[in-house]
């Protein structure tokens, strides 16, 4: 660990001239070198040959380059020949002030990682959490995306509480952020069909930084997924922060992942506080996805979720208080379940319950924004009811939709006095119709 500090000590005390004397014999000394020996070479040639970045020297530069370029020919089709990582981690972390150093690293660092040993691995990758919200964005994927395949390779299964203990050493509330939603919108990634675009619930570029803009094999991803959520419940982590990304793995394609996801939204997150406004906004998000939302550039527009997940969300929004007054998310979802693209006859009754929550729940000034609205969709809906939609979604819709007529004539009568005659020829029809409709039922 101390090799990139003494190599930075020893450059100090160079000129330029010299040190390009230096690169030189290295580079020559590299040359001369068989495979067999080139490890221990690189692992000081290596890290002594990106400090010198830190040289203005153009012909410096020049020849660090040169032996990088040697370097990568020789060792690219060779996995078997370790680096550094260790020294080149240190580097990286002592070189905040130069970029051009730390670009380097961060090259080097995705490379050795796939030579180095398991154990190794699982070491080091907890502390490439610690302070990455401070990183640059790009080095932030890069080392994310690392992470994510050390755990689908060590942790698909199980982790110890040795490397679990360093994963809790994590305790910046930015880094957390930043990591778990990585993995959950790893979690919420889907292999892409041949006609393109990007997942449900994903942007095109929040696919590309799971990705690193390559298509990833789904034995990969299934592991990577795994391990995400051993890791996740090895942290112990606020039922709050984790709760989305066990959704997304609830409502997976993969039988291993809903099952763990299932497993830990009963153990772990049972006793979620719901009413969580941050909670309830990223639940949103993973329904609504940024449709209606101004100013969004292409790739930087989210989907919304899939069928599968709206119906899980569903369910929990029917039991938070605080998702029946996020205006105008809460009306996004109710017209998304009952008149969205691809919406299912689950999701238009979950919507029409949602809706009742919503006309009992939401505090009147919210109740003034949505509920003529709403009121209105519901009465379309009804008109174009037919009495040959037999089945029993179709009466649970329409049971829903007079229930929430009641509600919102209760608590805002006013909708309802503008026209004298409503009472008579709307509502008093549709209350005897509800109440035959639930007699009926319960027979």
């Amino acid at each position: 660990m101390a090799e990139s500090s003494t190599s930075t000590s020893v450059l100090a005390a160079k000129s330029d001239a010299e040190i390009e004397e230096l690169l030189d014999r290295m580079l020559t000394r590299l040359a001369l070198c068989d495979d067999s020996k080139l490890e221990p070479l690189l692992s000081k040639l290596l890290p002594l040959c990106i400090s010198s970045l830190s040289s203005q020297s153009q012909a410096v530069r020049n020849k660090v380059l040169e032996i990088l370029s040697h370097v990568n020919k020789r060792v690219k089709l060779q996995p078997d020949i370790g680096l550094p990582l260790l020294e080149l981690w240190k580097l990286y972390s002592e070189s905040s002030g130069a970029p051009m150093i730390r670009n380097f690293c961060i090259v080097y660092i995705e490379m050795a990682f796939q030579r180095v040993d398991a154990k190794e691995k699982e070491n080091l990758a907890p502390v490439l959490l610690v302070n990455i919200s401070k990183l640059p964005l790009q080095h932030q994927e890069i080392i994310l995306r690392i992470i994510v395949k050390v755990v689908g390779e060590c942790h698909s299964s199980q982790i110890s509480d040795e490397v679990a203990a360093k994963y809790r050493l994590v305790t910046d509330p930015h880094d957390r952020e930043l990591f778990i939603e990585f993995f959950t919108h790893t979690m919420l990634y889907q292999q892409v069909t041949q006609s393109g675009g990007s997942p449900s619930g994903l942007s095109v570029s929040q696919a590309n930084r799971v990705t690193g803009k390559q298509q990833l094999p789904s034995d990969k991803l299934l592991l990577g997924k795994l391990g995400i959520l051993n890791v996740i419940q090895a942290m112990e982590l606020a039922a709050e922060l984790v709760y989305p990304l066990y959704i997304a793995a609830s409502v997976d394609c993969e039988e291993s992942v809903i099952k763990k996801g299932e497993e830990l939204l009963k153990k772990k997150a049972n006793g979620v506080n719901l009413d969580d406004q941050n909670l309830i906004n990223r639940l949103f998000l993973l329904f609504n996805g940024t449709v209606g939302v101004e100013n969004v550039d292409p790739e930087s527009r989210v989907n919304p979720g899939s069928p599968a997940l709206k119906a899980k969300l569903m369910s929990v929004f029917c039991r938070s208080i605080a998702a029946a007054n996020t205006f105008p998310s809460t009306l996004q979802c109710i017209f998304g379940c009952i008149y969205g693209s691809g919406t299912t006859s689950r999701l238009k009754q979950l919507g029409m319950e949602f809706t009742v929550w919503v006309f009992k729940h939401a505090k009147i000034d919210q109740l003034r924004l949505m509920s003529p609205v709403i009121l209105n969709g519901i009465l379309k809906s009804l008109d174009s009811y037919s009495s040959l939609d037999a089945d029993a979604s179709a009466r649970e819709v329409k049971t829903y939709a007079f229930q929430a007529i009641g509600l919102v004539a209760q608590r805002m009568p006013h909708l309802f006095r503008s026209i004298h005659f409503i009472w008579l020829n709307f509502c008093l029809p549709f209350t005897i119709l509800c109440t035959y409709r639930c007699i009926s039922f319960l027979k």
